[in-house]
């Protein structure tokens, strides 16, 4: 995909794509439940207050440094990948379509796995208010607060990338499907509005989850799913 481009050229084009499709995604969903503010969803705000300008900025700006460290970050992945040290593959029919979409589900289970863990690490005292504070200032988060991380934060989210990158063979469009509806789930969690048919499905983390997870902080860890809250005890009805 980023075959012939120099470190600088992928950082930069890396970049502009993920806030481009940050952007799309995020500012739709701002648009239509925080700009509009259309009567209709009002009923379904979570907290009933909406946030102040200046904490949109900041979640803006935060999310922007996030997406320049992805960025810088890219150059690396298209070298491993250049060099054949990855599981990646570009001919759809060798694993077959099937696979295409089951490779998909798997990096979402994968990843989930990873952002449970890695979620509670740094909710630990000793890294929580060095690092994940920044994200919890917004406690009452928009949809711009999705990736509004502290550098670190964003270093640490990228880490499932190697894993799904060496241990599962995948086509790069799939990686590319995964990375957008990452980007389309995590901007809904942080939504501030509840959508009740969403709850109907247990197992799915909803907006509600997380944002009670932003306001008392100890509960519900997840990012697609809530089996492991359940499992480990840490999930709260919201």
């Amino acid at each position: 995909m980023f075959y012939g481009f120099s470190h600088t050229e992928i950082w930069l084009i890396g970049t502009l794509l993920f806030i481009l499709r940050y952007v799309l995604v995020a500012g739709v969903f701002f648009y239509l439940f925080y700009v509009l503010k259309n009567s209709r969803f009002s009923k379904f705000k979570i907290q009933k207050h909406f946030p102040l300008k200046e904490q949109i900025k900041r979640e803006v700006l935060y999310s922007l440094l996030t997406f320049l460290i992805y960025g810088s970050s890219l150059w690396l992945f298209v070298f491993w990948v250049e060099n054949g040290y990855t599981k990646s593959y570009n001919n759809l029919h060798e694993y077959g379509l099937p696979y295409f979409f089951a490779s998909i589900l798997l990096m979402v289970f994968i990843h989930d796995t990873y952002f449970y863990w890695t979620h509670r690490l740094i909710h630990h005292s000793k890294f929580f208010k060095h690092i994940h504070k920044v994200h919890h200032s917004f406690t009452s988060p928009t949809p711009w607060a999705a990736f509004a991380f502290h550098p670190w934060e964003a270093i640490i989210s990228l880490g499932f990338i190697p894993i799904i990158l060496f241990v599962i063979p995948h086509h790069q469009w799939a990686l590319v499907v995964f990375i957008t509806f990452l980007t389309l789930y995590n901007v809904l969690i942080h939504l501030g509005f509840s959508i009740p048919k969403l709850k109907q499905f247990k197992l799915l983390n909803t907006p509600d989850a997380h944002d009670y997870h932003h306001l008392k902080s100890k509960k519900n860890y997840g990012l697609y799913f809530t089996f492991w809250d359940r499992l480990m005890g840490t999930y709260q009805a919201a």
